[in-house]
């Protein structure tokens, strides 16, 4: 399963208006109402297309969700199987609202990332755990949605020298994680 990066993070939340007061001293960034169905708002937390989106939390103990772009999401979801993980809901569309389309694709003309007509959907998705139970996104953006998240031609792959620390990383003697902590 290719992942392309981490693209929302989900922060659900019982209060919206606190946690919109929050989240924008926090960040230093107004959050804009998502135009979907659920009551959203978000807001960019990087320049590599990752947004942080605050939700109305739909049921108690909802965790903190990332969700990951992927390239084919049907593949995704065969290797996340293959590899012990199980979807927990979906697959799923992710429309803009039929009531706000028209103006949805009026304001996204005259976005920076518009290269293409706004499609009806942003694309699919699932909700996903891995085989320790942690919970996950994986979504499959429509192309007309791959500038805003810095997919696909607009992706910026990982740099020379993360890539370098990376190996530095990688090559180090590290004790086992319990040798760590003791004295």
């Amino acid at each position: 399963m290719k992942l392309f990066k981490p693209s929302i993070i989900n922060v659900p939340v019982d209060d919206v208006a606190a946690g919109i007061t929050f989240y924008q001293k926090m960040l230093g960034i107004p959050l804009a109402r998502n135009l979907s169905y659920a009551i959203a708002y978000h807001a960019p937390v990087s320049s590599d297309g990752v947004l942080l989106v605050i939700t109305k939390k739909r049921f108690e103990g909802e965790p903190v969700t990332v969700y990951f772009a992927v390239e084919s999401l049907k593949d995704a979801l065969g290797e996340l199987a293959a590899e012990g993980g199980e979807v927990i809901a979906g697959p799923y569309d992710l429309p803009i609202p039929k009531k706000i389309r028209p103006e949805f694709r009026e304001e996204f003309k005259h976005s920076p990332f518009a290269h293409e007509d706004a499609g009806d959907s942003l694309g699919t998705g699932a909700s996903v755990r891995d085989p320790q139970g942690n919970r996950f996104g994986l979504l499959e953006f429509n192309e007309w949605a791959h500038a805003t998240f810095k997919l696909g031609d607009y992706a910026r792959p990982v740099t020379e020298e993360q890539m370098k620390d990376q190996m530095i990383a990688l090559d180090r003697e590290v004790p086992e994680p319990a040798e760590i902590f003791e004295e």
